[in-house]
């Protein structure tokens, strides 16, 4: 097997990070590990970053180097730090080692986004921690690695959907549930239409693009118990108003909202 390669880009921008690597990742990027004015992407394969970001008109930089397959695992596991937040929720990799917090997470993501440090999941689990989820029916749209699912287990959840379109992260989140020995969660491969065959939610959590957020906004709602809560994130405070109107558009009320680094997640109430 050919060696690795390990691209860091710089950003002008690095709140546009996630668009680059969802494209990466689609062209057969392997890894990513945020950086502060970046992230690092690695491939054992030869892709040109030029031609899969032709299209993408985000001014960025990078360099390569090179690292030996043998040295590979070392590698990423090394790039990947576990994550504690508010002193209650520790979330790491197998590879780290145990610590004792009150709720503690393992997840293998291969890509380190998965596990809480991109601002988007941080921000939907500082609100779940402010959330009842105590004998509670829960939907995860774009699950990805699983991990809110795996917190609301944690939480006291009594059934668990976890959805996700994207095959990777549906395998990965099975193997997630696995390692959290976690019973209570269903996982579903698909789309907006797999929330047809299940039950009305009390919690719905939707860590997504904006885009997909507006367009399946009715369906979510229609889930949704009245009284029931939806959390959302993975778009911009610039996003809000547009979000919040079709939110209300769909029956719900305005809660609240978290901002980090330009970020934001918003809380909405069923009417």
């Amino acid at each position: 097997m050919s060696d690795y390669k390990e691209f860091d880009f710089k950003l002008e921008q690095p709140v546009q990070r996630d668009i680059f690597i969802a494209l990466l990742s689609q062209a057969g990027f392997e890894g990513f590990v945020e950086t502060p004015d970046g992230f690092l992407a690695y491939t054992n394969e030869n892709l040109s970053p030029e031609l899969i970001l032709k299209n993408f008109s985000m001014p960025y930089s990078y360099t390569v180097k090179i690292i030996k397959n043998e040295n590979w695992n070392r590698t990423w596991e090394q790039q990947i730090k576990p994550l504690l937040i508010d002193e209650k929720i520790y979330i790491k990799t197998s590879f780290h080692p145990y610590k004792d917090y009150p709720y503690v997470v393992t997840i293998d993501p291969k890509m380190s986004f998965g596990t809480g440090h991109h601002e988007t999941t941080y921000l939907m689990i500082k609100q779940m921690m402010t959330m009842d989820f105590n004998d509670k029916t829960v939907i995860d749209m774009g699950a990805g690695t699983g991990v809110l699912s795996i917190l609301a287990a944690y939480f006291g959840a009594k059934k668990i959907f976890a959805i996700d379109i994207d095959e990777w992260a549906y395998n990965n989140m099975l193997e997630n549930f696995k390692k959290n020995r976690v019973n209570t969660i269903k996982a579903y491969y698909g789309g907006a239409e797999k929330l047809n065959a299940l039950p009305q939610a009390d919690i719905f959590l939707a860590n997504i693009n904006r885009n997909v957020l507006l367009d399946d906004m009715p369906q979510y709602s229609n889930r949704l118990k009245s009284g029931g809560q939806l959390v959302m994130s993975g778009f911009y405070e610039d996003d809000r108003p547009l979000l919040e109107t079709v939110a209300r558009q769909n029956g719900m009320k305005f809660v609240s909202e978290m901002v980090k680094n330009n970020w934001i997640s918003l809380k909405f109430l069923k009417i």
